[in-house]
């Protein structure tokens, strides 16, 4: 396991005195302290912690399954922190025929082949009100990371967080924030963030698991993300399988949209999209 660097390790310390002059002085307590520390030590040396992923590009293999009814395409995944996830669907593995854009503010659905589109802001997806699900938490699931919901540093975060031992793994669960509780788990082998889980107050869940890690620029990182939706009217799923992981910086371009493009509601786009 990485060594904790001087920073983490004094966070470590001033928690772990808080709790004792806050009077945790059972051996129930004492036990608890034990677990917070492994807990913490873990989490703060972990990739999906410590490690600066802005950017990521791969070939991909999407699977998106509504209620059993699964729908596949190959293409490629590009991310690039604070500006957009851009998913492109190709036709043979040729040519783009659509775009799917995650991007801070909007959805956008671009069907290139029946040069159609539709742009949708999140507050109009009540599915996504439904769940907690926004732009950032897209972006730190699939660049498999820990985060804090309240937008600052995880590693800041750790200390107002719960631990527990759960099968081959550590949890840290956060603070109900907004109606949702998250809850990340570590693999106590690997140290690797194995999965994600949200739970909003509504009854909307959101888990998100990976695997297949490999080495990408001497870091693990999961090549299978699977992103499933529960409690929302359908049960849904995104499973992104990727190859040739590249995590070097580029320029994230919005997918240009035609004057020609004629604008659709999104069950429209997604009803061309399931006829290609």
């Amino acid at each position: 396991m990485p060594k904790l660097n001087a920073n983490n390790a004094i966070l470590i310390l001033f928690v772990l005195l808080s709790m004792f002059l806050a009077g945790c002085k059972t051996r129930k307590s004492v036990e608890n302290t034990a677990l917070v520390m492994e807990s913490m030590e873990m989490f703060s040396s972990s990739p999906s912690v410590v490690q600066p992923r802005t950017s990521l590009s791969g070939n991909l293999r999407l699977t998106i399954n509504i209620d059993g009814k699964p729908l596949s395409a190959k293409g490629t995944l590009r991310i690039k922190e604070e500006c957009g996830v851009q998913i492109g669907m190709t036709a043979l593995g040729l040519v783009e025929v659509a775009s799917l854009e995650f991007l801070p503010e909007n959805l956008r659905i671009i069907y290139k082949l029946g040069k159609e589109y539709t742009e949708i802001p999140y507050s109009d997806l009540s599915f996504l009100q439904q769940t907690g699900i926004d732009y950032r938490l897209l972006e730190s699931v699939l660049m498999n990371r820990a985060f804090s919901p309240d937008g600052r540093p995880f590693v800041q975060a750790m200390n107002e967080m719960s631990y527990a031992v759960e099968g081959d793994c550590i949890t840290a669960t956060t603070r109900e924030t907004k109606g949702i509780v998250y809850k990340f788990y570590l693999d106590k082998a690997t140290g690797e963030l194995v999965q994600s889980e949200g739970l909003h107050a509504s009854g909307g869940k959101v888990v998100c698991s990976y695997s297949d890690f490999r080495t990408v620029d001497g870091v693990t990182f999961p090549h299978t993300i699977l992103l499933s939706i529960y409690g929302v009217g359908s049960d849904v799923s995104l499973q992104f399988a990727l190859e040739r992981v590249d995590m070097d910086d580029f320029k994230f371009t919005p997918r240009r949209i035609s004057s020609s493009y004629g604008k659709l509601n999104a069950q429209q786009i997604l009803k061309s999209l399931g006829n290609m």
